[in-house]
């Protein structure tokens, strides 16, 4: 599942950075470079994702 198209990051590597940082977004942002560019995957209705930013770390911390 794609989270930030620029950067190449799937929902797999923000579950990783939540284990690590909680839902310390600024921290996922510097630790897996999601949402450091065009930051499109920072909004709920970005076309270039599956799923955003804040809503993954939402699922990663339900699931971790």
């Amino acid at each position: 599942m794609l989270v930030c198209d620029c950067a190449d990051v799937n929902y797999d590597a923000i579950k990783e950075a939540v284990k690590k940082y909680g839902n310390d977004i600024d921290a996922i942002m510097e630790d897996t470079e999601a949402g450091t560019m065009c930051e499109c995957c920072l909004e709920s209705d970005c076309k270039k994702v599956d799923i955003s930013l804040p809503d993954a770390i939402k699922k990663a911390l339900s699931e971790v």
